[in-house]
Protein backbone atom coordinates (compact mmCIF):
# COMPACT_ATOMS: atom_id res chain seq x y z
CA UNK A 1 0.00 0.00 0.00
CA UNK A 2 1.41 3.52 -0.59
CA UNK A 3 0.91 6.64 1.15
CA UNK A 4 1.51 9.84 -1.61
CA UNK A 5 2.34 13.78 -0.30
CA UNK A 6 1.82 16.27 -2.93
CA UNK A 7 3.51 19.71 -2.37
CA UNK A 8 2.19 22.94 -3.43
CA UNK A 9 3.61 24.22 -6.64
CA UNK A 10 6.12 26.73 -4.79
CA UNK A 11 6.33 24.59 -1.37
CA UNK A 12 9.56 27.03 -0.50
CA UNK A 13 8.12 29.46 1.70
CA UNK A 14 6.33 26.68 3.97
CA UNK A 15 8.92 24.76 3.62
CA UNK A 16 11.94 26.51 4.28
CA UNK A 17 14.96 25.32 6.68
CA UNK A 18 15.34 28.86 8.30
CA UNK A 19 11.88 30.80 8.25
CA UNK A 20 14.00 34.19 8.25
CA UNK A 21 15.84 33.02 5.35
CA UNK A 22 14.99 34.63 1.97
CA UNK A 23 16.27 34.96 -1.55
CA UNK A 24 17.87 38.14 -2.93
CA UNK A 25 15.07 40.38 -5.08
CA UNK A 26 16.92 39.20 -8.62
CA UNK A 27 16.26 35.65 -7.50
CA UNK A 28 13.32 34.51 -9.12
CA UNK A 29 11.02 31.02 -9.38
CA UNK A 30 10.50 28.94 -12.56
CA UNK A 31 8.49 25.89 -13.24
CA UNK A 32 11.28 22.93 -13.03
CA UNK A 33 9.75 21.92 -16.63
CA UNK A 34 11.46 25.27 -18.09
CA UNK A 35 14.85 24.19 -17.13
CA UNK A 36 17.39 22.37 -19.51
CA UNK A 37 20.40 20.63 -18.60
CA UNK A 38 24.08 21.96 -20.21
CA UNK A 39 26.25 20.29 -22.37
CA UNK A 40 29.20 22.32 -20.86
CA UNK A 41 28.65 21.11 -17.74
CA UNK A 42 32.24 18.49 -16.91
CA UNK A 43 30.35 16.68 -14.38
CA UNK A 44 28.88 13.31 -16.23
CA UNK A 45 28.32 11.13 -12.93
CA UNK A 46 25.49 11.46 -10.19
CA UNK A 47 25.04 9.04 -7.49
CA UNK A 48 22.11 7.79 -6.98
CA UNK A 49 22.05 7.53 -3.45
CA UNK A 50 23.20 11.51 -2.27
CA UNK A 51 20.99 12.53 -4.88
CA UNK A 52 17.78 10.17 -3.39
CA UNK A 53 18.94 12.11 -0.03
CA UNK A 54 18.82 15.64 -1.47
CA UNK A 55 15.53 14.76 -2.92
CA UNK A 56 13.76 13.84 0.60
CA UNK A 57 15.72 17.02 2.12
CA UNK A 58 14.06 19.44 -0.98
CA UNK A 59 10.43 17.68 -0.54
CA UNK A 60 10.83 18.58 3.36
CA UNK A 61 12.29 21.73 3.83
CA UNK A 62 12.58 23.47 0.19
CA UNK A 63 14.98 24.36 -2.32
CA UNK A 64 17.48 26.13 -0.03
CA UNK A 65 20.49 27.19 -2.80
CA UNK A 66 18.58 28.95 -5.97
CA UNK A 67 20.19 27.33 -9.26
CA UNK A 68 22.09 29.85 -11.93
CA UNK A 69 20.81 29.63 -15.33
CA UNK A 70 20.80 31.55 -18.58
CA UNK A 71 18.24 31.83 -21.50
CA UNK A 72 18.45 28.61 -23.70
CA UNK A 73 20.63 30.52 -26.93
CA UNK A 74 17.88 28.04 -28.92
CA UNK A 75 14.25 27.11 -26.90
CA UNK A 76 12.36 30.54 -26.17
CA UNK A 77 11.22 30.46 -22.71
CA UNK A 78 13.43 27.88 -21.56
CA UNK A 79 16.90 28.29 -19.43
CA UNK A 80 20.27 26.73 -19.69
CA UNK A 81 22.01 25.76 -15.93
CA UNK A 82 24.67 27.11 -15.47
CA UNK A 83 25.15 25.65 -12.08
CA UNK A 84 23.13 23.51 -10.02
CA UNK A 85 22.25 20.45 -12.36
CA UNK A 86 22.36 18.55 -9.22
CA UNK A 87 19.27 20.39 -7.71
CA UNK A 88 17.50 20.18 -11.01
CA UNK A 89 18.05 16.19 -10.92
CA UNK A 90 16.97 16.07 -7.24
CA UNK A 91 13.66 17.67 -8.32
CA UNK A 92 12.88 15.56 -11.09
CA UNK A 93 13.08 12.63 -8.80
CA UNK A 94 10.06 14.39 -7.09
CA UNK A 95 8.62 15.56 -10.37
CA UNK A 96 8.43 12.03 -11.33
CA UNK A 97 7.43 10.60 -8.03
CA UNK A 98 10.08 9.10 -5.40
CA UNK A 99 9.06 5.87 -3.46
CA UNK A 100 10.38 5.40 0.12
CA UNK A 101 10.06 1.40 1.06
CA UNK A 102 10.45 0.83 4.49
CA UNK A 103 13.09 -1.56 5.43
CA UNK A 104 10.76 -3.09 8.17
CA UNK A 105 7.58 -4.12 6.02
CA UNK A 106 5.58 -0.83 6.47
CA UNK A 107 3.95 1.28 4.53
CA UNK A 108 5.93 3.19 1.72
CA UNK A 109 5.96 6.83 0.76
CA UNK A 110 5.78 8.73 -2.14
CA UNK A 111 7.10 11.28 -2.15
CA UNK A 112 5.90 13.58 -5.04
CA UNK A 113 5.45 17.51 -6.80
CA UNK A 114 2.84 18.46 -9.16
CA UNK A 115 4.73 19.36 -13.00
CA UNK A 116 4.70 23.15 -12.24
CA UNK A 117 6.77 22.84 -9.41
CA UNK A 118 8.50 25.95 -9.41
CA UNK A 119 12.35 26.11 -8.21
CA UNK A 120 14.44 29.51 -7.27
CA UNK A 121 16.90 30.66 -9.84
CA UNK A 122 19.71 33.50 -10.86
CA UNK A 123 19.06 34.43 -14.41
CA UNK A 124 22.94 35.59 -15.87
CA UNK A 125 23.19 36.91 -19.38
CA UNK A 126 26.09 34.27 -19.59
CA UNK A 127 28.49 33.10 -22.54
CA UNK A 128 29.32 29.82 -22.92
CA UNK A 129 33.04 30.69 -21.36
CA UNK A 130 31.17 32.44 -18.70
CA UNK A 131 29.13 29.23 -17.98
CA UNK A 132 31.13 26.96 -18.00
CA UNK A 133 33.48 28.58 -15.84
CA UNK A 134 30.16 29.04 -13.32
CA UNK A 135 29.89 25.11 -13.59
CA UNK A 136 33.46 24.27 -13.30
CA UNK A 137 34.16 26.68 -10.29
CA UNK A 138 30.87 24.92 -8.47
CA UNK A 139 32.30 21.62 -9.39
CA UNK A 140 35.70 22.19 -8.05
CA UNK A 141 33.89 22.90 -4.16
CA UNK A 142 32.55 19.60 -4.81
CA UNK A 143 35.20 16.95 -2.76
CA UNK A 144 34.12 13.88 -4.52
CA UNK A 145 35.03 15.90 -7.86
CA UNK A 146 36.68 13.23 -10.18
CA UNK A 147 40.47 14.03 -11.53
CA UNK A 148 38.91 13.24 -15.20
CA UNK A 149 35.68 15.69 -14.67
CA UNK A 150 38.24 18.12 -13.47
CA UNK A 151 40.27 17.49 -16.07
CA UNK A 152 37.46 18.00 -18.75
CA UNK A 153 36.14 21.22 -17.50
CA UNK A 154 39.73 22.57 -17.94
CA UNK A 155 39.89 21.14 -21.69
CA UNK A 156 36.57 22.83 -22.11
CA UNK A 157 37.86 25.82 -20.65
CA UNK A 158 40.62 25.85 -22.81
CA UNK A 159 38.58 24.89 -25.97
CA UNK A 160 36.52 28.70 -25.65
CA UNK A 161 39.97 30.34 -25.46
CA UNK A 162 41.90 30.46 -22.21
CA UNK A 163 44.95 29.54 -21.38
CA UNK A 164 46.43 27.25 -18.78
CA UNK A 165 47.78 29.91 -16.63
CA UNK A 166 44.51 31.50 -17.08
CA UNK A 167 42.47 28.42 -16.24
CA UNK A 168 44.76 27.96 -13.01
CA UNK A 169 44.45 31.89 -11.69
CA UNK A 170 40.31 31.34 -12.25
CA UNK A 171 40.53 27.77 -10.36
CA UNK A 172 42.74 28.41 -7.74
CA UNK A 173 45.37 25.58 -8.88
CA UNK A 174 49.18 25.39 -9.83
CA UNK A 175 49.98 25.53 -12.81
CA UNK A 176 51.35 22.45 -13.19
CA UNK A 177 48.30 20.33 -12.04
CA UNK A 178 46.13 22.33 -14.65
CA UNK A 179 48.65 21.00 -17.01
CA UNK A 180 48.60 17.60 -16.15
CA UNK A 181 44.52 17.29 -15.94
CA UNK A 182 44.65 18.83 -19.66
CA UNK A 183 47.03 15.85 -20.96
CA UNK A 184 44.85 13.61 -18.86
CA UNK A 185 41.89 15.16 -20.44
CA UNK A 186 43.82 14.92 -24.50
CA UNK A 187 45.54 11.93 -24.22
CA UNK A 188 43.79 8.84 -22.13
CA UNK A 189 41.65 8.49 -24.94
CA UNK A 190 38.47 6.25 -25.18
CA UNK A 191 39.42 3.29 -23.76
CA UNK A 192 41.06 4.71 -21.06
CA UNK A 193 38.40 6.69 -19.88
CA UNK A 194 36.13 3.94 -19.24
CA UNK A 195 38.25 1.79 -17.29
CA UNK A 196 39.08 5.27 -15.06
CA UNK A 197 35.27 5.65 -14.58
CA UNK A 198 34.86 2.34 -13.28
CA UNK A 199 37.35 2.21 -11.47
CA UNK A 200 39.58 -0.44 -13.27
CA UNK A 201 42.48 1.48 -13.23
CA UNK A 202 43.37 4.24 -11.06
CA UNK A 203 44.71 7.77 -11.27
CA UNK A 204 48.13 7.28 -11.78
CA UNK A 205 48.21 4.49 -14.14
CA UNK A 206 45.90 6.77 -16.51
CA UNK A 207 48.33 9.49 -16.41
CA UNK A 208 51.24 7.18 -17.49
CA UNK A 209 48.73 6.04 -20.01
CA UNK A 210 47.45 9.31 -20.63
CA UNK A 211 51.59 10.88 -21.87
CA UNK A 212 52.11 8.12 -24.32
CA UNK A 213 50.53 7.61 -28.28
CA UNK A 214 49.93 5.41 -30.87
CA UNK A 215 50.63 1.60 -30.59
CA UNK A 216 52.35 2.16 -27.72
CA UNK A 217 49.05 3.38 -25.86
CA UNK A 218 46.71 0.41 -27.11
CA UNK A 219 49.34 -1.68 -25.92
CA UNK A 220 49.39 -0.30 -22.04
CA UNK A 221 45.79 -0.21 -22.56
CA UNK A 222 45.29 -3.46 -23.20
CA UNK A 223 47.47 -4.92 -20.31
CA UNK A 224 46.22 -2.95 -17.17
CA UNK A 225 42.61 -4.09 -19.54
CA UNK A 226 43.31 -7.46 -18.52
CA UNK A 227 45.60 -7.49 -15.50
CA UNK A 228 45.07 -4.43 -13.69
CA UNK A 229 46.82 -5.42 -10.30
CA UNK A 230 49.98 -6.56 -12.13
CA UNK A 231 50.43 -3.17 -14.00
CA UNK A 232 51.00 -0.69 -11.61
CA UNK A 233 51.91 2.88 -13.03
CA UNK A 234 55.66 2.58 -12.02
CA UNK A 235 55.37 -1.04 -14.47
CA UNK A 236 54.06 0.41 -17.12
CA UNK A 237 56.35 3.56 -17.07
CA UNK A 238 59.10 1.50 -17.50
CA UNK A 239 57.85 -0.45 -20.09
CA UNK A 240 57.02 3.90 -21.67
CA UNK A 241 60.46 4.22 -20.96
CA UNK A 242 62.77 1.38 -21.51
CA UNK A 243 65.21 3.25 -24.24
CA UNK A 244 63.64 1.45 -27.02
CA UNK A 245 62.52 2.92 -30.56
CA UNK A 246 59.23 1.87 -31.25
CA UNK A 247 58.04 1.25 -34.88
CA UNK A 248 55.01 3.16 -33.99
CA UNK A 249 56.99 6.63 -32.92
CA UNK A 250 59.01 6.08 -36.14
CA UNK A 251 59.57 9.17 -37.90
CA UNK A 252 61.54 7.78 -41.06
CA UNK A 253 61.19 4.83 -43.70
CA UNK A 254 62.59 2.55 -41.96
CA UNK A 255 61.94 -0.08 -44.01
CA UNK A 256 63.85 1.86 -46.71
CA UNK A 257 66.50 1.80 -44.03
CA UNK A 258 66.94 -1.82 -43.84
CA UNK A 259 66.33 -1.80 -40.05
CA UNK A 260 64.83 -5.28 -38.54
CA UNK A 261 61.88 -5.12 -36.25
CA UNK A 262 61.80 -7.21 -33.04
CA UNK A 263 57.95 -8.71 -31.97
CA UNK A 264 57.52 -9.55 -28.80
CA UNK A 265 55.72 -12.74 -29.21
CA UNK A 266 54.39 -12.80 -25.33
CA UNK A 267 52.86 -9.29 -26.17
CA UNK A 268 54.80 -7.79 -23.39
CA UNK A 269 56.22 -4.90 -25.29
CA UNK A 270 55.23 -3.24 -28.62
CA UNK A 271 57.48 -3.43 -31.68
CA UNK A 272 60.60 -1.98 -31.74
CA UNK A 273 63.99 -1.82 -33.85
CA UNK A 274 67.00 -4.76 -33.39
CA UNK A 275 69.03 -2.24 -34.23
CA UNK A 276 68.80 0.71 -31.47
CA UNK A 277 71.39 3.14 -31.89
CA UNK A 278 71.07 3.09 -35.45
CA UNK A 279 66.97 4.21 -34.64
CA UNK A 280 67.93 7.27 -32.68
CA UNK A 281 70.07 8.70 -34.97
CA UNK A 282 67.67 7.93 -37.77
CA UNK A 283 64.58 9.22 -35.58
CA UNK A 284 67.00 12.25 -34.64
CA UNK A 285 67.64 13.29 -38.11
CA UNK A 286 64.06 13.24 -39.13
CA UNK A 287 62.70 15.25 -35.85
CA UNK A 288 65.82 17.94 -36.96
CA UNK A 289 64.29 18.10 -40.46
CA UNK A 290 61.01 18.95 -39.10
CA UNK A 291 62.82 21.85 -36.58
CA UNK A 292 64.73 23.29 -39.92
CA UNK A 293 61.22 23.33 -41.45
CA UNK A 294 59.93 25.30 -38.59
CA UNK A 295 63.36 27.52 -38.55
CA UNK A 296 63.16 28.35 -42.40
CA UNK A 297 59.57 28.94 -42.05
CA UNK A 298 60.01 32.25 -39.95
CA UNK A 299 57.05 32.08 -37.94
CA UNK A 300 59.02 31.20 -34.50
CA UNK A 301 61.21 33.23 -32.52
CA UNK A 302 63.73 30.26 -32.33
CA UNK A 303 63.30 26.21 -32.33
CA UNK A 304 64.89 24.04 -30.11
CA UNK A 305 65.08 20.61 -30.13
CA UNK A 306 66.03 18.51 -26.40
CA UNK A 307 66.25 15.20 -25.35
CA UNK A 308 64.44 13.99 -22.25
CA UNK A 309 66.18 10.97 -21.71
CA UNK A 310 64.58 7.33 -21.13
CA UNK A 311 62.60 8.50 -18.23
CA UNK A 312 61.78 11.72 -19.69
CA UNK A 313 57.69 12.77 -20.29
CA UNK A 314 58.09 14.24 -23.61
CA UNK A 315 54.50 16.35 -23.02
CA UNK A 316 55.75 18.41 -20.28
CA UNK A 317 58.23 21.36 -20.96
CA UNK A 318 61.32 21.95 -18.44
CA UNK A 319 59.54 24.05 -16.05
CA UNK A 320 62.66 25.65 -15.01
CA UNK A 321 64.02 26.45 -18.70
CA UNK A 322 60.06 27.56 -20.45
CA UNK A 323 57.18 28.82 -20.37
CA UNK A 324 54.24 27.79 -21.85
CA UNK A 325 52.94 31.42 -22.73
CA UNK A 326 53.93 34.69 -23.01
CA UNK A 327 54.20 37.31 -25.53
CA UNK A 328 53.50 36.30 -29.17
CA UNK A 329 57.09 37.98 -30.98
CA UNK A 330 59.06 35.73 -27.94
CA UNK A 331 57.15 32.49 -28.67
CA UNK A 332 58.97 29.38 -30.25
CA UNK A 333 58.58 25.69 -30.58
CA UNK A 334 60.42 22.66 -29.16
CA UNK A 335 60.50 19.46 -29.91
CA UNK A 336 61.09 17.25 -27.07
CA UNK A 337 61.60 13.52 -28.01
CA UNK A 338 63.04 10.47 -25.78
CA UNK A 339 65.06 7.26 -26.35
CA UNK A 340 61.98 5.68 -27.20
CA UNK A 341 61.63 7.76 -30.24
CA UNK A 342 58.55 9.24 -28.98
CA UNK A 343 58.73 13.10 -30.09
CA UNK A 344 56.14 16.14 -28.78
CA UNK A 345 56.03 19.64 -30.45
CA UNK A 346 54.99 22.20 -28.16
CA UNK A 347 54.17 25.34 -30.30
CA UNK A 348 54.10 28.60 -28.55
CA UNK A 349 56.72 27.87 -25.93
CA UNK A 350 58.69 31.41 -24.23
CA UNK A 351 62.09 30.68 -23.03
CA UNK A 352 62.41 31.47 -19.65
CA UNK A 353 65.51 33.75 -19.62
CA UNK A 354 63.96 36.11 -22.87
CA UNK A 355 60.38 36.24 -20.61
CA UNK A 356 62.41 37.73 -17.58
CA UNK A 357 64.34 39.78 -20.08
CA UNK A 358 61.45 41.33 -21.47
CA UNK A 359 59.40 42.27 -17.84
CA UNK A 360 62.63 43.73 -16.82
CA UNK A 361 62.95 45.76 -20.16
CA UNK A 362 59.27 46.37 -19.74
CA UNK A 363 59.78 47.76 -16.12
CA UNK A 364 63.14 49.70 -16.97
CA UNK A 365 60.66 51.67 -19.97
CA UNK A 366 58.14 52.00 -16.78
CA UNK A 367 60.57 53.66 -14.47
CA UNK A 368 61.93 55.90 -17.36
CA UNK A 369 58.62 57.35 -18.23
CA UNK A 370 58.06 58.52 -14.47
CA UNK A 371 61.37 59.61 -14.06
CA UNK A 372 60.50 62.02 -17.51
CA UNK A 373 57.46 62.99 -16.62
CA UNK A 374 58.52 64.25 -12.95
CA UNK A 375 61.41 66.25 -14.61
CA UNK A 376 58.94 67.65 -16.95
CA UNK A 377 56.58 69.20 -13.89
CA UNK A 378 57.84 72.48 -12.02
CA UNK A 379 59.99 72.42 -9.32
CA UNK A 380 57.59 73.28 -6.42
CA UNK A 381 55.35 70.89 -8.13
CA UNK A 382 57.74 67.53 -7.42
CA UNK A 383 57.20 65.60 -4.59
CA UNK A 384 60.09 65.59 -2.13
CA UNK A 385 62.53 62.55 -2.70
CA UNK A 386 61.84 59.25 -0.94
CA UNK A 387 65.27 59.51 0.38
CA UNK A 388 64.45 62.86 2.89
CA UNK A 389 61.34 60.32 4.21
CA UNK A 390 63.11 57.90 5.48
CA UNK A 391 65.82 59.56 6.92
CA UNK A 392 62.69 61.30 8.96
CA UNK A 393 61.70 58.48 9.88
CA UNK A 394 64.60 56.55 11.28
CA UNK A 395 65.25 60.09 13.34
CA UNK A 396 61.58 59.56 15.11
CA UNK A 397 62.51 56.00 15.48
CA UNK A 398 65.68 56.73 17.29
CA UNK A 399 63.69 59.27 19.51
CA UNK A 400 60.45 57.17 20.06
CA UNK A 401 63.10 54.17 21.00
CA UNK A 402 64.93 55.70 23.56
CA UNK A 403 62.40 56.96 25.45
CA UNK A 404 60.08 53.55 25.26
CA UNK A 405 63.24 51.56 26.53
CA UNK A 406 62.91 53.39 29.99
CA UNK A 407 59.23 53.17 30.01
CA UNK A 408 57.94 49.63 30.44
CA UNK A 409 54.17 50.84 31.69
CA UNK A 410 53.93 52.94 28.38
CA UNK A 411 55.06 50.01 26.53
CA UNK A 412 52.79 47.73 28.56
CA UNK A 413 49.77 50.51 27.59
CA UNK A 414 50.55 50.51 23.99
CA UNK A 415 50.38 46.50 23.57
CA UNK A 416 47.17 46.58 25.18
CA UNK A 417 45.74 49.73 23.10
CA UNK A 418 46.84 47.91 19.82
CA UNK A 419 44.94 44.66 21.14
CA UNK A 420 41.22 46.91 21.82
CA UNK A 421 42.07 49.75 18.75
CA UNK A 422 41.63 47.73 15.05
CA UNK A 423 42.82 50.85 13.25
CA UNK A 424 45.58 51.66 15.81
CA UNK A 425 48.85 52.99 14.72
CA UNK A 426 50.40 50.29 17.27
CA UNK A 427 50.96 46.95 14.98
CA UNK A 428 50.30 43.94 17.12
CA UNK A 429 50.56 40.94 16.38
CA UNK A 430 47.62 38.53 16.10
CA UNK A 431 45.35 36.24 13.97
CA UNK A 432 41.46 36.93 15.02
CA UNK A 433 40.23 33.53 16.58
CA UNK A 434 36.70 31.82 16.20
CA UNK A 435 34.45 32.62 19.03
CA UNK A 436 33.77 29.58 21.27
CA UNK A 437 30.25 28.20 21.91
CA UNK A 438 29.97 29.66 25.09
CA UNK A 439 32.74 31.88 26.99
CA UNK A 440 33.93 31.12 29.54
CA UNK A 441 33.30 31.83 33.22
CA UNK A 442 36.29 33.92 34.13
CA UNK A 443 36.46 35.55 30.82
CA UNK A 444 32.17 36.76 31.65
CA UNK A 445 33.43 37.99 34.99
CA UNK A 446 36.42 40.14 33.87
CA UNK A 447 33.88 41.81 31.37
CA UNK A 448 30.97 42.13 33.43
CA UNK A 449 33.74 43.87 36.42
CA UNK A 450 35.51 46.13 33.59
CA UNK A 451 31.91 47.37 32.03
CA UNK A 452 30.51 48.03 35.54
CA UNK A 453 32.84 49.78 37.02
CA UNK A 454 34.28 51.62 33.70
CA UNK A 455 31.51 51.97 31.51
CA UNK A 456 33.18 55.28 30.40
CA UNK A 457 35.96 52.51 29.37
CA UNK A 458 34.34 49.36 28.13
CA UNK A 459 31.07 48.26 26.71
CA UNK A 460 30.01 45.03 25.92
CA UNK A 461 26.93 43.68 23.38
CA UNK A 462 27.90 40.14 23.72
CA UNK A 463 28.18 37.94 26.37
CA UNK A 464 32.23 37.15 27.67
CA UNK A 465 33.27 39.94 25.04
CA UNK A 466 33.93 43.83 25.33
CA UNK A 467 34.98 46.72 22.92
CA UNK A 468 35.99 50.39 23.97
CA UNK A 469 34.32 53.36 22.30
CA UNK A 470 37.32 55.56 22.33
CA UNK A 471 40.75 55.56 20.68
CA UNK A 472 43.90 57.28 19.59
CA UNK A 473 45.12 59.67 22.18
CA UNK A 474 42.02 59.38 24.73
CA UNK A 475 42.41 55.55 24.77
CA UNK A 476 46.04 56.41 25.21
CA UNK A 477 44.86 58.93 27.99
CA UNK A 478 42.29 56.55 29.49
CA UNK A 479 44.72 53.29 29.81
CA UNK A 480 47.66 55.40 31.18
CA UNK A 481 46.12 56.08 34.44
CA UNK A 482 45.37 52.12 35.11
CA UNK A 483 48.09 50.11 37.25
CA UNK A 484 50.19 48.12 36.09
CA UNK A 485 48.18 44.92 37.31
CA UNK A 486 44.99 46.19 35.67
CA UNK A 487 46.81 46.52 32.51
CA UNK A 488 48.65 43.15 32.74
CA UNK A 489 44.22 41.48 33.08
CA UNK A 490 43.54 43.26 30.00
CA UNK A 491 46.32 42.05 28.41
CA UNK A 492 45.25 38.32 29.68
CA UNK A 493 42.09 38.88 28.17
CA UNK A 494 43.29 39.49 24.95
CA UNK A 495 46.06 37.00 24.97
CA UNK A 496 44.17 34.06 26.18
CA UNK A 497 41.49 35.11 23.77
CA UNK A 498 44.09 34.00 21.39
CA UNK A 499 45.80 31.14 22.77
CA UNK A 500 42.89 29.34 24.09
CA UNK A 501 41.66 28.65 20.28
CA UNK A 502 43.56 26.52 18.34
CA UNK A 503 45.20 27.10 14.76
CA UNK A 504 42.69 27.64 12.22
CA UNK A 505 39.06 27.29 11.89
CA UNK A 506 38.26 23.75 12.15
CA UNK A 507 36.41 22.60 14.54
CA UNK A 508 39.11 19.50 14.06
CA UNK A 509 42.41 21.26 14.57
CA UNK A 510 44.13 20.26 17.06
CA UNK A 511 46.03 22.97 19.66
CA UNK A 512 49.36 24.78 18.38
CA UNK A 513 52.56 24.40 19.23
CA UNK A 514 52.69 27.54 21.43
CA UNK A 515 49.11 26.59 23.41
CA UNK A 516 50.82 22.87 23.94
CA UNK A 517 54.15 24.70 25.43
CA UNK A 518 52.19 27.35 27.78
CA UNK A 519 49.97 23.86 28.90
CA UNK A 520 52.65 21.84 30.01
CA UNK A 521 54.38 25.10 31.95
CA UNK A 522 51.14 25.63 33.91
CA UNK A 523 50.08 22.47 34.17
CA UNK A 524 46.85 22.66 32.20
CA UNK A 525 46.89 19.37 31.96
CA UNK A 526 46.25 18.42 35.98
CA UNK A 527 43.87 20.94 36.08
CA UNK A 528 41.99 19.34 33.13
CA UNK A 529 42.15 15.60 35.08
CA UNK A 530 40.86 17.16 38.01
CA UNK A 531 37.63 19.19 36.27
CA UNK A 532 36.81 17.47 33.27
CA UNK A 533 33.62 15.13 33.54
CA UNK A 534 32.81 12.70 30.23
CA UNK A 535 28.92 13.78 29.21
CA UNK A 536 26.05 12.14 27.03
CA UNK A 537 26.71 15.01 24.42
CA UNK A 538 30.40 14.46 24.31
CA UNK A 539 29.88 10.70 23.67
CA UNK A 540 27.18 11.00 21.56
CA UNK A 541 29.77 12.67 18.82
CA UNK A 542 31.44 8.70 18.91
CA UNK A 543 29.87 5.92 17.02
CA UNK A 544 29.62 2.80 18.65
CA UNK A 545 33.35 0.86 17.39
CA UNK A 546 35.13 5.01 18.31
CA UNK A 547 32.78 3.74 21.81
CA UNK A 548 34.40 0.61 22.16
CA UNK A 549 38.32 2.23 21.60
CA UNK A 550 37.21 5.04 23.95
CA UNK A 551 36.65 2.76 26.81
CA UNK A 552 39.70 0.57 25.99
CA UNK A 553 41.89 3.95 27.11
CA UNK A 554 40.14 4.02 30.49
CA UNK A 555 41.98 2.70 33.45
CA UNK A 556 40.90 -0.91 33.54
CA UNK A 557 39.12 -0.93 37.69
CA UNK A 558 36.28 1.69 36.13
CA UNK A 559 35.85 0.82 32.59
CA UNK A 560 32.23 0.01 32.21
CA UNK A 561 31.36 -3.80 31.14
CA UNK A 562 30.17 -3.95 27.40
CA UNK A 563 27.71 -6.77 26.39
CA UNK A 564 27.75 -8.21 22.78
CA UNK A 565 25.21 -5.97 20.54
CA UNK A 566 24.83 -3.51 23.12
CA UNK A 567 23.14 -0.19 21.67
CA UNK A 568 24.99 3.00 21.57
CA UNK A 569 21.94 4.59 23.62
CA UNK A 570 23.28 1.81 26.68
CA UNK A 571 26.73 2.08 26.10
CA UNK A 572 26.92 5.64 26.33
CA UNK A 573 24.60 5.24 29.53
CA UNK A 574 26.88 3.05 31.41
CA UNK A 575 30.06 5.24 30.52
CA UNK A 576 27.84 7.69 31.97
CA UNK A 577 27.19 5.87 35.22
CA UNK A 578 31.28 5.85 35.73
CA UNK A 579 31.84 9.79 35.19
CA UNK A 580 32.47 10.29 38.17
CA UNK A 581 34.79 7.38 38.92
CA UNK A 582 37.18 8.55 35.67
CA UNK A 583 37.51 12.09 36.81
CA UNK A 584 38.54 10.69 40.24
CA UNK A 585 40.75 8.27 38.56
CA UNK A 586 42.49 11.55 36.37
CA UNK A 587 41.07 10.12 33.04
CA UNK A 588 41.08 12.27 30.02
CA UNK A 589 40.57 11.33 26.57
CA UNK A 590 43.22 12.00 23.76
CA UNK A 591 41.07 14.63 21.91
CA UNK A 592 40.43 16.95 25.08
CA UNK A 593 44.14 16.99 26.12
CA UNK A 594 46.77 19.65 25.22
CA UNK A 595 48.64 17.81 22.41
CA UNK A 596 49.34 18.39 18.93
Amino acid sequence: MTAAETLPADPTPALRLAPRQEFPAEVVQVPWTSLRRSEFNPRRTFDDKPLFELAVDIYHKGMLQNLVVRPHPTEEGAYEIAAGERRYRAAGLLVEGLELVDDQGGESTLLKVPGEYTVPVLIRPLTDQQLVEVAITENLQREDISPLEEADGYARLRGLGMRPDEIAARSGHPLRRVEQRLILADGLGKEGRKLLIEDKINVAQAQVIAQTTGELKKHLVKLVKENPRSYSAEQLRKITTEGRVLVSNALFDWEAAGLAVCEDLWGVTPAYFRDNARAQALQLEAIEAQAQQDRESGNWAFVDVLPCGAHGNVRSLPWSTYRNYGPQELQGVVYIHNLSGEMYRHEGAVREDAAKAAEKAKQTAQRAQVRAEQAAQPPEDRPVRDVAHRLGQEARARVLWGSLATDPKRCLVLTVQGLFEASSEVKVRTDPAPSMSAPLPEAVALVERWTTERPDLFQTHKEGTMVTQLYGSKLHDALIDLSVDDLLALLAYHMHDSLHHWSGFSATSRPGALAVHVAGQIGADKRLAQEWEVTAEFLNAYTIPQLTALIATMPKKVQPGIAPGVSKKELVGRIVEVAGALREAGWVPDVVKFQR
